[in-house]
């Protein structure tokens, strides 16, 4: 009954694309025009653990890759499987950027396209295995159904960015879904995001970058908000810490080593009425960059 309860109150009145903590230095994950942007040949896996000890709770992975095109195209690739009580999604995204040189080439713009699909799939036989249904006759929990649809979608993107500010606004899924034509009931939304974010110096050796992200799915769910205030030392170690609407805060850190690996984690500590319950989110990502431009340079940090 839990894992039901938390499956269908995720699914009806929350958003319904995974939370990423570490959504700032992830940008492909929520922006199609982020391909590319980074300038190299850049790829990302990310686990997240959310609300450990909580049967049901949300468990996602992704991995994303991509890379600028000669001087003004970007290709990335993005696949994720979020899983929550007996409810698996797997979906897998292909996008293209094009990048417009403004401002004496000092920022950029850049416009991206995604396509791919989405595969839902419920097993309620896991409950049965688990002991967790009372009426074996009840058919909403026929253990031998295992539910599963292939659902296309395609989402848009744009991004300005320079060295020191980003800004982005994307909708990565413009169709709306259904898991079956009787109940009408939701697989996938429209789903808004606005990102922004800028890096100042504090000292030679401490930036200061403040993000925010803004999340809404217009007559679904009420606008969301995370906002992020991360300190970088000595152009490798992040430290940062932020507040989610959703009733967390949360604290992170990532260290940028020479070579162009990146690994990364971040924790979620709850404070809504479901925090005495679990023990917090724990999210760790591991990221690598290669220069596919000039080889033979070492990378300079970035910031977004």
């Amino acid at each position: 009954l839990v894992i039901f309860s938390l499956s269908f109150a995720l699914s009806v009145s929350a958003q319904q694309d995974a939370q990423y903590t570490q959504y700032m230095f992830n940008g492909l994950v929520l922006n199609p025009a982020y391909a590319g942007t980074r300038e190299t040949l850049s790829a990302m896996v990310l686990y997240r653990n959310q609300w450990t000890n909580f049967d049901g709770a949300p468990k996602t992975f992704s991995a994303s890759v991509h890379s600028i095109m000669g001087d003004n195209m970007g290709l990335g690739l993005f696949l994720e499987n979020d899983k929550i009580g007996v409810h698996n999604r797997f979906s897998v995204y292909g996008s293209y950027a094009y990048h417009i040189y403004l401002n004496d080439d000092q920022a950029k713009l850049s416009l991206g396209i995604q396509g791919g699909v989405l595969n839902y799939r419920s097993d309620w036989n896991q409950l049965h295995q688990e002991g967790l249904v009372q009426d074996l006759d009840d058919p909403s929990f026929d253990p031998s159904q295992i539910y599963s649809k292939l659902s296309p979608n395609f989402g848009l993107g744009a991004y300005y960015y320079s060295d020191r500010f980003y800004a982005g606004i994307s909708m990565p899924h413009l169709l709306n879904s259904t898991l079956d034509d009787i109940s009408k009931t939701s697989l996938y939304e429209r789903h808004f995001f606005f990102t922004t974010g800028i890096v100042a110096d504090i000292s030679p050796s401490i930036k200061f970058k403040p993000t925010l992200l803004l999340k809404s799915v217009p007559g679904y769910a009420p606008l969301e908000a995370d906002v992020n205030l991360n300190l970088l030392i000595l152009d490798q170690l992040w430290l940062g810490v932020g507040f989610q609407t959703e009733k967390a805060i949360v604290f992170l850190l990532e260290y940028q080593f020479n070579n162009g690996f990146r690994l990364g984690y971040s924790y979620d500590l709850g404070m809504s009425d479901l925090a005495p319950y679990h023990g917090g989110s724990h999210e760790i990502m591991l990221g690598f960059d290669f220069n596919v431009k000039e080889p033979e340079v070492i990378l300079s940090p970035r910031f977004f």
